[in-house]
């Protein structure tokens, strides 16, 4: 009976939570005194949510591109001490798999005060957020806004070390908001599959050391992989590495079950952690960052990274260690997880292909 319930949770949440949307925005700036030239890139999905159509193609892009640009950046006017800037008019097209609306805005003059609520709508995820790459006095500036930030002064960007460290807690679903929906409620975090995938790696039991070495060794992986994304040297589409990332969850809990690699754990954390590191560098590779920009957004997000994962061990490893000392958790309740996980990495595999 405990195993039914165990896996029909897990089903549950696989069947709830969409594990990664694609909830980040890249926004690229090009001003002067007097205007602001925006291009918004969203997941295609994001943006027919967005204007409530099932799905986007060229003749909405064609029709709708006002209603895009309502919905998202020009939601609220870009407003300054002399009033209020005005828009030119909005275009939109498909940029890969991406929607990309441009747009010209003139200003009066004095300090640009933008907000962004539509990160905060309820039509995109809770954890959305727009990464904004904007050239003042000939260097680029990098900053993220989010449902908890979410305005931003034009002409006085700043590099967020702080805001990319919290970008990789929230995206191993270690973050609290990350378990809230934008009304209050509970919800699994987007970051599921990872949070999954580690406790796959964790059920073999062992010293608190070695589980905590699990985790470094998958955030050794994601970060090598992170970087040869975004530094152009290896980036395979995401048609590909979605599935393997889904197949990973699967063979990190079939292992679990039948618990025979427990020495080997730490490497299989490093060799799927390769795969899992090419998410969060797309967005990076978006904005096209300089070396040294992007560099620290590696160095914030995988500090992130770990230190959601270590969250997580010190909060599900004593209670592995636990299991493992009472037999019938071990061997039943324990396997019931790892069945559990596995069906929903093979769900996820099924869904994502």
């Amino acid at each position: 009976m405990k195993r039914v319930l165990v896996i029909a949770c897990v089903l549950v949440g696989a069947g709830i939570a969409s594990a990664h949307p694609l909830d980040i925005g890249y926004m690229r700036l090009e001003t002067t005194a007097t205007t602001v030239v925006v291009q918004l890139d969203l997941n295609a999905d994001a943006a027919a949510a967005l204007i409530h159509v099932p799905k986007i193609d060229t003749a909405i892009l064609e029709t709708r591109a006002a209603d895009l640009a309502a919905a998202t950046f020009a939601r609220e006017p870009i407003q300054t001490p002399n009033g209020a800037c005005t828009w030119k008019g909005p275009t939109a097209r498909f940029a890969d798999v991406s929607v990309r609306i441009v747009d010209t805005a003139t200003c009066p003059a004095g300090e640009r005060r933008w907000n962004f609520p539509f990160v905060r709508d309820a039509k995109v995820s809770a954890t959305f957020e727009v990464l904004i790459k904007e050239a003042v006095d000939g260097e680029d500036k990098v900053t993220l806004v989010d449902r908890y930030e979410a305005s931003y002064v034009v002409g006085q960007p700043h590099y967020s070390f702080l805001g990319f460290v919290w970008s990789g807690i929230e995206h191993i679903g270690a973050a609290p908001n990350q378990w809230r929906d934008v009304d209050g409620g509970l919800k699994l975090p987007d970051g599921i599959d990872h949070i999954l995938f580690l406790i796959a790696l964790m059920l073999g039991g062992g010293k608190l050391l070695r589980l905590v070495g699990i985790a470094t060794g998958f955030t050794l992986g994601h970060s090598v992989t992170l970087a040869l994304a975004a530094l152009d040297i290896v980036r395979p589409p995401a048609s590909v590495i979605e599935p393997i990332i889904a197949l990973s969850i699967a063979f990190a809990a079939a292992e679990a079950f039948i618990n025979r690699w427990e020495k080997h754990r730490w490497k299989i954390a490093t060799a799927f952690g390769f795969v899992h590191g090419f998410g969060f560098a797309a967005a990076l590779v978006q904005l096209e960052l300089a070396r040294g920009d992007m560099a620290k957004a590696l160095f914030g997000y995988n500090l992130g990274v770990e230190v959601g994962q270590v969250g997580i061990v010190l909060i599900v490893a004593p209670l592995v260690i636990l299991a493992h000392r009472n037999a019938i958790a071990k061997n039943y309740v324990l396997r019931a997880i790892a069945a559990g996980i596995f069906v929903a990495g093979m769900y996820w595999f099924f869904d994502r292909l």
